[in-house]
């Protein structure tokens, strides 16, 4: 929410004539002490007879008088800077000045050790915030805001400057794009503005938490939140922002007849407040409803036009920016290219981030990053990106191609800083979602320019990031010192426990209400520590922040070493894009929503999990699969062998796919199919730490009947068999296959085989993996403390199903256990034959015991059951459920666990030999 800084101010009115003032001010009859000075500063400022102009002619002349008579730098001269700072804000925006100003004000109250002194520092903090906010340096912004807060909270200071603070690093939050960050602290501060009674800074937290709701598409609560602003106000600001937050709820659920009603009421609301910055705001609001939602282009250039007109008055360039942005969009939908990409040129200029021409030149990531508002530059760049493009498409200059893959990889660049500036997930999510459209421009450049080098780059730089960031910390944590990260753990498992506890309170109870405060102090108490961790640890923070994305050839040197290929796959829901790489070889395809779309792969999918279905209609299936084979793999070429497929918002298994429309000849056959959430994954090196044997199973066979799950009878005796492959093995089965023994001992085995049941959707619920007692959640897998396990197989069903996050893949049990740091898991598609599931997992482990590939393994246990078999049971829905994901090498096992024994009976063996060998007895003559 854009809020005047100033609207609330006061100037109060005092009994001195001008002239007067004046004299007081210039007075040179001695020498100026402290006690004079503070007097001069309130009865300049304080008077509100005379201009904000004269008022800092005011203040400069009575610091050059406190200089020349060197008064000493106490907190009435810091008081004086920080009015410099203020009045060079308000008269000449002069954000330089203001800062430098202020931050030598809070210097200066730093060193003073009295109360008063502390006051002023947190209110110079809150104004710096203000400075920095307003030029869009967010990161400076939050830290001021935090350190106001901070001072206050130890200090017994003013609830009304801890308020304002909060207000302000709420707002830091949303424009930031942290829309969950931004939640969690409004959720706080309306605790907080509750309980001192501050009806306007509740109401303000309501609105900043409405509209990050809204960005979250939360569509409910943001109208709750709403109808409680209108139920405790009647100021004509406030009830303008409600009004425009139910617009565009209404705008986002498509009734646009009561979108354009309730964003018209909004602005003319507005007007009557006279606040232009929200009145320029709320005109490209209603601009970009007509543009986007109405497709009515005059309407919404006009719109546009009175936002300029405003945004002048106010004299803001960021908005300027922000309508020039907008206005190269509309020309874009027009077709207008050459046009677009002028406005675009007006909207950079207009930032003062370059100057004169720069249709084929962007400036550089480190520039831009300064900026601060996240979503008008990454709009702007990834139009400019598209702007390219299609000129490219319109006059075949390559020159244009060219420049839009160059400010692609800045645009690239500018993404990964604001994931590095975002802390919570669901706000991660959110920008991945909101940054698809970037990258599949992208790679649409790059496919119209060959270059194959790029598309894998930002094919890599637009999947599984969040994962990768998670390996990152896991790593980083070798960094610290084990003190360090104990106490890390601590936090975690601390924070997590709390929040199973808010999970299991009803929302909006007053004890939820408590719990969740608990909960999110614990929170921000993790994010300082782990904030003084990147800053203790130099080579913690390079580790955890390492965005380094391996190159093409990296790839082909470890597809070299492997005998492997390797297929990327790029889906939206107009085109696809395929990159297949070989050792020596790359090729890259694009695919058309009549060529390929979801819909097939959920089709197939239906077909290989319903065994009544693939029977009945066992030559739709067949059709399909060949379909699918032709579209998604024939067209590659590779060679027969081991396959690497990267896929993307989808899985299926590619080893069911069928060379010939009878269904006969399945890839099974022919290739070795693994799978890799992305390269950068695949190639990256997992902390290794030691096991305690070879082998750990679970099977809890019965399970307690609040569960309501059927028992696996014959789980315990398959897991059994599965073990008699290893040597040092650990098993629990019954009731004590519970989940604290999977918590406390599935990480310290190089194997780990899970025998239960397990459930998914694609819903928010969390998957779930059976214990004897009760259920693990996906986000308890994170409990698991430095893993030594290289591969986990989950015998379960499901246990690659889940919630789909673009760009993210899918978030199932299989990946939990990644991101936990175990880098091979095999998985389960769909609900399966109970005893299929134990034949294949135990062939599995045979393979695996043997010395093996992962990949192999799996592969030949498939075939062995398929030949073992017949009829019913050559169906796919019994074979091709389970898929490899990750590291494909063979398991490096311990030894026998019997191995001394072996050893002794060897030695005595020899010895024994050597005792009763023929010769000569002692003592006998030649």
């Amino acid at each position: 929410m854009n809020y005047s800084l100033f609207r609330s101010i006061k100037y109060k009115k005092i009994s001195l004539t001008f002239l007067g003032l004046i004299f007081f001010v210039s007075g040179i009859a001695k020498c100026l002490t402290s006690e004079e000075m503070e007097k001069k500063i309130i009865i300049i400022t304080d008077n509100d007879l005379i201009s904000r102009y004269k008022k800092l002619q005011f203040l400069y002349a009575l610091k050059k008088e406190a200089d020349d008579c060197k008064v000493y730098k106490d907190s009435n001269y810091a008081k004086l800077l920080d009015r410099l700072g203020f009045y060079e804000f308000l008269v000449n925006k002069d954000y330089n000045n203001s800062i430098s100003l202020t931050l030598e004000s809070i210097k200066i109250n730093s060193i003073q050790q009295t109360s008063s002194s502390k006051n002023a520092r947190i209110k110079s903090y809150i104004n710096l915030a203000y400075y920095y906010k307003d030029i869009l340096q967010y990161t400076k912004s939050r830290f001021s805001c935090d350190s106001a807060i901070a001072i206050a909270e130890n200090n017994n200071g003013s609830n009304i400057e801890i308020m304002k603070a909060k207000i302000i690093k709420a707002g830091i939050l949303f424009f930031s794009g942290d829309y969950q960050e931004c939640i969690e602290e409004s959720t706080k501060g309306i605790a907080y503005a509750l309980t001192k009674k501050d009806t306007v800074s509740y109401i303000e937290f309501l609105i900043q938490r409405s509209q990050s709701f809204l960005s979250q598409n939360r569509f409910d609560e943001s109208l709750t939140d709403i109808e409680s602003v209108f139920i405790s106000t009647n100021d004509p600001y406030y009830i303008a922002s409600g009004l425009k937050i139910k617009a565009s709820v209404y705008e986002a659920k498509h009734l646009f007849k009561l979108a354009n009603e309730y964003y018209v009421k909004s602005v003319n609301l507005r007007i009557s407040t006279n606040i232009y910055r929200q009145i320029v705001n709320d005109y490209i609001d209603l601009g970009n409803f007509y543009l986007l939602s109405m497709k009515k282009n005059m309407e919404a250039k006009a719109s546009y036009n009175k936002a300029i007109e405003y945004a002048r008055k106010e004299n803001n360039s960021l908005m300027l920016a922000s309508i020039f942005t907008n206005l190269g969009n509309l020309n874009f939908t027009e077709k207008k290219y050459f046009e677009a990409a002028a406005e675009y040129g007006k909207a950079f200029e207009t930032l003062s981030i370059s100057k004169g021409p720069n249709l084929l030149n962007t400036p550089p990531a480190s520039v831009l990053n300064t900026i601060g508002n996240t979503d008008l530059i990454t709009e702007l760049l990834s139009s400019k990106v598209m702007s390219l493009l299609e000129l490219f498409k319109q006059t075949h200059n390559k020159i244009y191609i060219d420049a839009s893959i160059k400010t692609a990889l800045v645009t690239d660049s500018v993404i990964t800083q604001i994931r590095h500036q975002q802390l919570g997930e669901q706000s991660k999510l959110y920008w991945r979602n909101k940054t698809r459209s970037f990258f599949t421009a992208a790679m649409e450049a790059c496919f119209e320019a060959d270059d194959k080098q790029h598309a894998f780059y930002f094919m890599e730089k637009s999947r599984s990031v969040l994962l990768n960031d998670k390996l990152n910390e896991l790593g980083a944590s070798a960094k610290i010192s084990s003190a360090d990260a104990n106490k890390e753990e601590y936090l975690k498992t601390k924070i997590f426990g709390e929040q199973q506890k808010l999970n299991q309170l009803t929302v909006n109870t007053i004890t939820y209400n408590d719990q969740q405060q608990v909960f999110l102090n614990l929170k921000d108490t993790l994010q300082d520590f782990i904030k003084s961790l990147e800053t203790k640890y130099p080579a913690y923070y390079a580790y955890k922040y390492d965005d380094k994305v391996p190159s093409l050839s990296d790839l082909q040197k470890f597809l070299a070493q492997n005998k492997q290929s390797f297929i990327h796959y790029f889906t939206n829901d107009t085109v696809a894009y395929i990159l297949s790489i070989t050792a020596n070889n790359a090729k890259i395809t694009r695919l058309s929503k009549k060529d390929f779309n979801y819909q097939q792969i959920n089709d197939f999918i239906n077909f290989c999990s319903n065994k009544d279905l693939l029977n009945i209609n066992y030559s739709g299936f067949a059709a399909l699969s060949n379909k699918l084979y032709k579209t998604l793999f024939q067209p590659l070429q590779l060679p027969k062998g081991r396959i690497i497929i990267c896929s993307d918002n989808f899985l299926l298994p590619f080893d069911a796919l069928c060379s010939d429309a009878a269904g006969k000849n399945f890839l099974i056959n022919d290739y070795i199919f693994s799978y890799a959430y992305s390269a950068t994954y695949l190639l990256k090196p997992f902390t290794t730490y030691p096991a305690k044997g070879n082998f750990i199973g679970f099977a809890p066979v019965n399970f307690r009947p609040e569960l309501d799950v059927n028992p696996l009878l014959n789980s315990s005796e398959a897991l059994s068999r599965s073990a008699d492959n290893y040597k040092s093995t650990l098993l629990f089965t019954n009731k004590d296959a519970t989940k604290n023994n999977f918590i406390q001992n599935v990480g310290g085995y190089t194997v780990a085989n899970v025998f239960s049941h397990a459930s998914a959707d694609s819903s928010e619920n969390e998957p779930r993996l059976y214990m004897q007692d009760t259920t693990i959640n996906l986000s308890e897998l994170q409990m698991l403390n430095r893993p030594a396990t290289k591969l986990v197989v989950l015998s379960a069903c499901q246990t690659n199903v889940g919630k789909n996050a673009t760009g993210e893949g899918i978030y199932s049990l299989a990946r939990g256990f990644t991101s936990a740091g175990i880098p091979s898991i095999a998985a389960t598609l769909w609900k399966a034959d109970e005893d299929m599931i134990y034949e294949i997992s135990e062939r599995f482990n045979e393979n695996l015991a043997q010395g093996m590939s992962k990949d192999s393994a799996l592969q030949k246990a498939k075939i062995d059951f398929i030949k073992s078999n017949n009829k019913e049971k050559l169906l796919p829905y019994y074979w091709a459920n389970m898929v490899l994901i990750g590291n494909t090498s063979p398991l490096e096992l311990t030894g026998n666990s019997n191995m001394w024994w072996w050893i002794a009976a060897i030695i005595t063996t020899f010895v024994i030999v050597i005792i009763l060998k023929p010769g000569k007895l002692p003592g006998t003559a030649e």
